[in-house]
């Protein structure tokens, strides 16, 4: 029987300690600040990124380099692996499925599946973590793709940002915008979808905006032993946070509740004091 390796780039958002416990393989992701490249969970991390961000330092984010991806491959071969699935972040966000997809085709064709995620952060990594069930099992590489395929957009994610400098200074919406919009103390609302991040609307009242997302997330009657409740936060203030805490319980008893880092290369856009919330499914769930 193949032995199958079970890799993802970090946008998952598992450390490297935590994937080698799950018996996974994570490769960092780049991200730049005033033009010095990071490898995200190895000498960056949401804490500092965060400190830079509030900093006003710059940022930016990167693919890796094809030398990168061949080091990170060759070393998951070395270790008596015959085959590779490989999940990068949604094609939607970045180019990194295009990339792995050729770099793979070229340098070990036949050997390594890359499947594109459509997702970010918690929904990505139960994704991954559902193709590792399978391999576990002893599922080949093409049932475990058709399976991951076949669940990869069955989540929703809605997230708000402190402000909107970051997604100007990302080029995601206009100066004049921003300022007028953190002058009047407005504040998008984004949601994830279908491997799109896209503004579905705009608030003033945080708290009363959080609570409306999670009853239409209430009003979709998922089954929660299906479905996971998932709180994505990066240098979220703790009050918001317990105020999300309870409006899921209130809301959402029956769900498990997960909270967890977004993902760093996301966080490089939506900046400090994002939180989000959503519903994706539960490990093993075809």
């Amino acid at each position: 029987m193949s032995k199958i390796a079970i890799s993802s780039d970090s946008t998952l958002s598992i450390s490297q300690e935590k994937a080698h416990e799950l018996g996974i393989f994570v490769l960092p992701l780049n991200v730049i600040v005033d033009e010095t490249e990071y490898h995200d969970g190895i000498d960056i991390t949401n804490v500092s990124l965060a400190k830079m961000m509030r900093g006003g330092h710059k940022i930016k984010t990167s693919t890796p380099t094809p030398y990168e991806i061949e080091l990170y491959f060759n070393n998951i071969f070395a270790q008596g692996y015959d085959e590779i699935i490989h999940f990068t972040i949604s094609s939607h966000l970045s180019s990194m499925y295009d990339l792995f997809t050729k770099t793979c085709g070229e340098n070990w064709p036949g050997k390594i599946t890359v499947i594109d995620s459509l997702s970010i952060c918690r929904y990505m990594a139960e994704n991954v973590l559902t193709a590792k069930h399978y391999a576990d099992l002893g599922l080949g590489r093409d049932e475990i793709e058709k399976i991951c395929l076949n669940r990869r957009t069955d989540g929703w994610l809605f997230f708000i940002p402190e402000n909107l400098t970051h997604l100007k200074n990302g080029g995601r919406i206009s100066p004049t915008v921003a300022a007028v919009g953190n002058l009047l103390g407005i504040k998008p609302i984004l949601a994830f979808k279908n491997g799109l991040i896209e503004k579905e609307a705009t608030t003033r009242n945080i708290k009363k905006t959080i609570r409306e997302e999670i009853i239409k997330l209430a009003n979709m009657k998922l089954s929660p032993d299906e479905y996971n409740l998932n709180v994505v936060v990066f240098d979220t203030k703790p009050e918001l946070l317990d105020m999300v805490r309870k409006a899921a319980s209130e809301l959402m008893p029956k769900f498990d509740l997960n909270v967890s880092d977004l993902s760093i290369n996301v966080c490089a856009h939506t900046g400090p004091g994002t939180i989000g919330c959503g519903l994706s499914k539960k490990i093993g769930v075809k």
